[in-house]
């Protein structure tokens, strides 16, 4: 640091016990000394601002477990009955005025504590001990969510009560609007938001981040709770941001449904609200979406997943043109990305990678948007259209009709299943038995198994129509399932691949099966373990010897 006229303790440490709670970007030199989950990087900013060095990283819980003894009033002043997580200060003062709160505070508790022989941060000269710009591993603060069964234990707390008595739950201890007209915040039943709609990750018109009401709305609240003797959430940082205590916090099960006037089925449509206002719809329209709200509930962990700026419907930001509230994105791209699981399309590949579908699945090549069977989704005939439905009730029984209708279908489909007697129980592929012999392949048990793992999953069921589906997964271009070509009907004995990509018989089968194995972790055979499946053959054995 560089002398200044205004006080010695400029040049001390610059360092605090939580500041504002916001972590510095990464790529920035006060980043580079992150450490631990609770490792807070303070770097002052505002008019004035001069950094002469990098900023200070302050490890809150090592600074908590030596203050056991101390509440939070020892570094955090109150406002109305809760503490303010700004180091010793209400509101920030300025630059400069902070810069030397800080120093002065953060120095003279150490030198106390290191007058009186106890554990103590670094004194005066001692700078580089805070302000390093080398060393440090990068930031391990994992963020926490609120996900379905922490929102739940929060639901039925008896510790949490409303914000006005009388009220049948609690949520109006968290969720809030801002009524522009009362210049208050208020609670809406019915219309509870993610607190991230309106707290962004930066402070925005007067606006607070999403970080700092955070630890303010949370951490007041385990404490006020703990303060009246009764089991309260976590007050340190690792107990939210460390990897290993998240996920040892308990799952429950079988959580009820959040209510909030929630839709349990809707049509998704681009053309609806213009239809609405001309009383008849287009006759260039893409047939609707039957979408099922209230099973795709139970599949993620809160709405936060897909309605990531509001609550509205997907429309209302992402028009047929784009709007600039979607940054210009349609509700076609949004729907139907391949690079987003907040897509639709998005989220069904990306199921595709778990173990039971990745088998089949990670060997295909994917279609393009223009390829994919649009009626598997869009399947609202026109003529349940006309005339046109009035009113949300009469287009969610159209939605509740498709819905009923695909579920019926399918289990028609899995009823017209092939055969057991037509499925061979096993397959002896001995095509290249010169120095192995045939492998005995349990094709109907294979088959079994498949098909019993698409049953028990609703988006495999939903787009697989019976075993014919299954079979495509092995016989990727039979025309008939019940009766496919062998594999050397298009893949030749030749070691080399063909000019199109096509591997040779013996790669193929190789692929196939090792792969199919290990991306669904089946352990055994072994792909390296050839004679699990081939013995050697007398030949083969001679010229071993």
């Amino acid at each position: 640091m560089t002398n200044t006229p205004s006080t010695d303790y400029q040049k001390f440490i610059f360092i605090a016990l939580a500041a504002v709670l916001l972590l510095v970007p990464q790529n920035s030199a006060a980043s580079q000394n992150a450490g631990g989950p609770d490792m807070i990087q303070i770097r002052l900013t505002g008019a004035g601002a001069k950094h002469e060095m990098p900023g200070a990283g302050f490890p809150h819980d090592k600074h908590t477990a030596a203050l056991k003894n101390q509440d939070c009033s020892v570094c955090h002043l109150t406002e109305k009955g809760e503490f303010v997580f700004k180091f010793q200060r209400i509101q920030d003062g300025g630059y400069n005025a902070d810069k030397t709160l800080y120093h002065e505070k953060c120095v003279n508790c150490h030198q106390r504590r290191s007058e009186k022989n106890l554990s103590a941060g670094p004194l005066t000269s001692q700078c580089r001990l805070c302000h390093s710009q080398t060393g440090g591993n990068p930031d391990a603060a994992q963020p926490v969510s609120m996900d379905r069964s922490l929102h739940y234990r929060h639901e039925i707390s008896s510790a949490i009560h409303p914000a006005a008595p009388g009220e049948e739950t609690n949520c109006s201890a968290c969720h809030h609007q801002y009524d522009k007209t009362l210049k208050k915040t208020v609670y809406v039943k019915g219309k509870e938001d993610a607190c991230r709609y309106c707290h962004k990750p930066a402070f925005t018109d007067n606006t607070r981040s999403f970080q700092t009401v955070a630890h303010e709305s949370c951490l007041n609240c385990h404490y006020q709770i703990r303060s009246k003797n009764q089991k309260a959430g976590p007050t340190d940082c690792a107990a939210c941001h460390d990897a290993t205590r998240l996920a040892g916090i308990p799952k429950l099960k079988d959580i009820p449904r959040i209510k909030r006037n929630q839709p349990d089925s809707a049509l998704m449509s681009l053309w609806l609200n213009e239809a609405r206002a001309s009383k008849k719809p287009s006759r260039q329209f893409v047939n609707p979406v039957a979408f099922n709200h209230k099973l795709h509930e139970t599949k993620v962990e809160h709405c936060y997943v897909c309605h990531h700026a509001s609550m509205e419907t997907c429309g209302s930001c992402h028009t047929r043109i784009g709007s600039d509230k979607s940054q210009w994105t349609r509700l076609d791209q949004a729907m139907h990305t391949d690079v987003s699981q907040r897509s639709c399309l998005g989220c069904h590949l990306e199921k595709l990678k778990s173990k039971d579908c990745s088998g089949c699945h990670a060997q295909m090549v994917q279609p393009k948007f223009g390829d994919a069977k649009c009626a598997k989704c869009h399947s609202i005939p026109r003529e349940w259209l006309e005339p046109l439905p009035e009113g949300k009730e009469a287009w969610a029984r159209i939605a509740d009709r498709d819905i009923r209708l695909r579920a019926e279908n399918r289990q028609s489909a899995t009823n017209r299943q092939i055969s057991q007697d037509q499925i061979p129980e096993e397959v002896t592929i001995d095509v290249l038995a010169d120095q192995y012999k045939g492998a005995k392949f349990p094709h109907r048990k294979i088959v079994a198994a498949l098909s019993e793992r698409i049953q028990k999953n609703e988006l495999a069921s939903a787009f697989h129509d019976g075993t014919a589906t299954i079979c495509s997964g092995c016989h990727h271009h039979s025309m008939d399932p019940a009766s496919p070509p062998k594999c050397a009907a298009c893949h030749g004995i030749s070691k080399a691949s063909e000019p199109d990509g096509r591997p040779g018989l013996k790669g193929a089968y190789h692929s196939q099966c090792n792969t199919c194995h290990q991306q669904m972790g089946i352990l055994k055979p072994a792909a390296t373990d050839c004679t699990a499946c081939h013995k050697k053959t007398d030949q083969t054995s001679s010229k071993m010897n």
